[in-house]
């Protein structure tokens, strides 16, 4: 609780915080989750610290779940697949806090854009969250670097340049699982799984 207020609080585990390098990531998305103000975003409250290694960072409390456990219940239900009215306003929404972070004078690429990234609140409004490598896009495009996923542009994963068109890939993904309650490729062989594998093919 924080003024009254549940909150969620985020921290780097024990052994990440000798490393000031994750140290120092983490405190950039403190910095990043701070600098934006959107109802489709988790909000940021503040940070607490006993010294710089102990740092966490106080967030909005989302109750409802993610947009991957949503997937999972319309799985468990047999809920028949394709979009909804439901489907459709989450969809939108995150399109919103896309539009808002890719318009800041600053563009900010979430580059993690997943189903386990997408908060819902128990009235199902969606919010986007965990921007631990998320990067102000100071120049047009970037370079990876990041960890590999479903949900990633095949640019990114293959370390070319890349711009805010990556999160629209990866938004791709997630209306996908909306969709046909799966994950992206599950339908496709791949070697040893690895969604990269057919990139440049």
């Amino acid at each position: 609780m924080f003024n009254g207020q549940q909150v969620a609080v985020k921290m780097l585990l024990p052994a990440m915080r000798g490393n000031l390098q994750l140290v120092n990531q983490f405190l950039a998305e403190a910095k990043m989750m701070a600098a934006t103000d959107h109802p489709r975003i988790v909000s940021f409250i503040g940070v607490a610290w006993d010294s710089l290694s102990d740092v966490c960072v106080i967030l909005e409390f989302v109750d409802g779940g993610d947009v991957r456990s949503l997937r999972d219940k319309c799985v468990a239900n047999h809920h028949q697949v394709g979009f909804t009215r439901q489907k459709v306003t989450i969809a939108l929404q995150v399109c919103h806090a896309l539009t808002y972070l890719h318009s800041l004078m600053l563009p900010v690429i979430h580059r993690d854009l997943k189903s386990r990234n997408i908060f819902l609140s128990r009235s199902m409004e969606a919010k986007l969250t965990d921007f631990d490598i998320s990067k102000e896009q100071l120049d047009c495009t970037l370079t990876a670097g990041v960890r590999t996923s479903l949900w990633m542009a095949p640019e990114v994963m293959v370390g070319e340049w890349y711009d805010d068109k990556a999160d629209m890939f990866s938004f791709g993904g997630v209306l996908s699982e909306l969709d046909v309650h799966t994950l992206p490729y599950t339908n496709t062989k791949q070697n040893n799984h690895d969604p990269s594998a057919s990139v440049g093919g």
